[in-house]
C-alpha cells in the first residue's frame, strides 16, 4: 500500500496528455489536486501517412525490397513523453517537489524511465505502470492506495 506524504507530486501521463497533481493529504487520505495539465493533438495514424511505404528494387537479385514504414503517431507521442520528462527533470533540479510518482501506461513509461535525470531518481518514490488519464481524481487516488 502506497502512503504519499504531503506536498508528494502525482503525475498522470499517456503518450498524449498528462496530468500533473500534488497530495495536499495526508498519507492516510490522499487529496490530489491538479497543479498543471497539458495534451497535444494527435492526428490518426492513417491521416499522418497517407503514402505506402517505399519499395527498392534489387539491382542484383530480382525482386522488390520494402521500407519499413515510420509511425509518426508512435513518434509523436515518443517525443511528448521525453519533453514530459524533460520538464520533470527541471523541476527536480530545482527542488520544486520532494517525492514523486510517475503514474502512466506502460508503453509511455518506457519511454520516459531513460530519460530520468539523477534528481528525479532521487525523488522518485514510486512508478505504477497503468493508463488512468482518462479516468476522474478519486479513482486515481484510491489507484495509488491501491498500489
Amino acid at each position: 500500500m502506497m502512503k504519499l506524504k504531503t506536498d508528494t507530486w502525482v503525475v498522470v501521463a499517456d503518450g498524449t496528455k498528462y496530468l500533473l497533481l500534488n497530495n495536499v493529504g495526508f498519507p492516510t487520505r490522499l487529496d490530489l489536486r491538479v497543479l498543471k495539465h497539458d495534451q497535444i493533438d494527435v492526428p490518426q495514424t492513417q491521416d499522418l501517412a497517407r503514402d505506402r511505404a517505399g519499395r527498392q528494387h534489387e539491382r542484383f537479385r530480382p525482386g522488390v525490397s520494402g521500407f519499413k514504414q515510420n509511425n509518426q503517431h508512435e513518434a509523436l507521442e515518443t517525443a511528448f513523453a521525453k519533453q514530459l520528462v524533460t520538464e520533470l527533470n527541471k523541476r527536480a533540479e530545482q527542488k520544486r517537489f520532494n517525492e514523486i510518482v510517475i503514474i502512466a501506461d506502460p508503453e509511455t513509461l518506457g519511454e520516459m524511465r531513460p530519460a530520468y535525470g539523477a534528481p528525479l531518481k532521487e525523488r522518485l518514490v514510486g512508478e505504477i505502470p497503468k493508463d488512468l488519464t482518462n479516468l476522474p481524481i478519486p479513482d486515481i487516488e484510491a489507484v495509488v492506495n491501491a498500489a
